[in-house]
């Protein structure tokens, strides 16, 4: 009559006279119970529970080995913040929309997108609502195409998604205009209040920008980096894109090396009193002297300093430098002008400026 016996009617029914119920666990969780029946009085004694305490312990590794491996497989191949694929399982999958498409004679487009002003709305708002922002989008667009398997996040704010067969160009065109409309209209509730949010996207079409996945996926990255720096909503990939986008980390590496070279140099340009012609000041210029090329423009090399983050460390290097030679001049007798230096507006935001 206890009544904590679980199956208390069909245990009198069968005439039970004894019952143990073990727990299962896995990852230090109960997930389940192993209940067990006998007809004797006093069946489940200290033997018999040795061998059903190491059944149930079994019991328990196995189910817990069983969660873990299928959440390792599951992160292997999917994002665990949307549910949607990785970049992995993305690939796979259009790879697999690649034989497809050779089979059947037609073409596909591959699409990345990327969340403008993401980052402001992490930092301002919070990591949560940066997250719950993401999780938004990728139902949106999983509402949108109504296949969450053409779509994968691949980045802190990028998605992509496939059109497995596309007929021409211009169809992919206009399905963008309409989407990037849509989304921009879409609002989405952060924290209580409502974001607008905008997006840029490059595009990649199979065959003529690549004959595999990752080609494609490549060549996409390309068309939404030339969308961002031109401030375009959206573009399609071309030669020429894949061209600027290599030249431009060859750039990035060269003025690794120079920092690491000490290849940048300071040029002072004086200002000159016009009525007394004395010289009352001068502006501190920077230039890359480059060994393969000689002096480089900073125009060519600035905007790549300040996409790359690199402008801190160099502008604090002309700072210093333009210090160094204000207290060399005043050290020889020279006339210590006053000097002014040019700063980025990145590091005029920068809170240690």
């Amino acid at each position: 009559h206890d009544p904590r016996v679980l199956l208390r009617r069909e245990a009198g029914e069968r005439d039970f006279h004894s019952l143990v119920v073990l727990p299962l666990e896995a990852s230090d969780t109960v997930v389940g119970v192993l209940a067990l029946y006998a007809n004797e009085t006093g069946f489940f004694n200290e033997s018999e529970m040795k061998l059903l305490l190491e059944l149930a312990g079994n019991i328990s590794f196995a189910l817990d080995h069983i969660e873990k491996a299928d959440k390792l497989n599951y992160l292997a191949y999917y994002d665990e913040l949307t549910g949607l694929a990785n970049r992995s399982l993305f690939l796979e999958r259009v790879a697999q929309y690649v034989r497809s498409a050779v089979g059947g004679g037609h073409k596909l487009a591959v699409a990345l997108i990327d969340l403008e002003r993401f980052k402001n709305i992490n930092d301002s708002l919070g990591r949560p609502a940066g997250d719950a922002l993401l999780r938004q989008v990728a139902e949106w667009l999983t509402r949108i195409t109504g296949d969450p398997n053409m779509l994968a996040r691949v980045g802190a704010d990028h998605f992509a998604g496939v059109l497995p067969q596309v007929r021409e160009g211009g169809d992919v065109a206009r399905l963008l205009e309409k989407t990037m409309e849509a989304f921009l209209e879409h609002p989405f509730r952060l924290n209580g209040a409502v974001f607008r949010i905008a997006a840029k996207v490059g595009v990649a079409l199979f065959p003529e920008d690549g004959a595999d996945a990752d080609t494609l996926f490549r060549n996409a990255e390309a068309a939404l980096k030339k969308a961002k720096a031109t401030g375009e909503r959206y573009l399609f990939y071309t030669q020429t894109m894949s061209a600027a986008v290599a030249g431009k980390l060859t750039l990035e590496n060269q003025l690794r090396q120079a920092l690491d070279n000490e290849e940048f140099v300071l040029h002072y340009q004086p200002k000159v009193n016009l009525a007394s012609g004395k010289l009352t000041g001068a502006e501190a210029l920077i230039r890359w002297n480059d060994p393969r090329t000689g002096l480089v423009p900073p125009g060519r090399f600035i905007p790549i300093l300040e996409e790359t983050g690199m402008i801190y460390e160099v502008g604090r290097w002309a700072l210093r430098k333009a210090i160094a030679d204000y207290l060399r001049w005043r050290a020889a007798g020279l006339a210590a002008v006053r000097i002014a230096v040019n700063v980025s507006a990145l590091q005029l935001r920068h809170r240690g400026f």
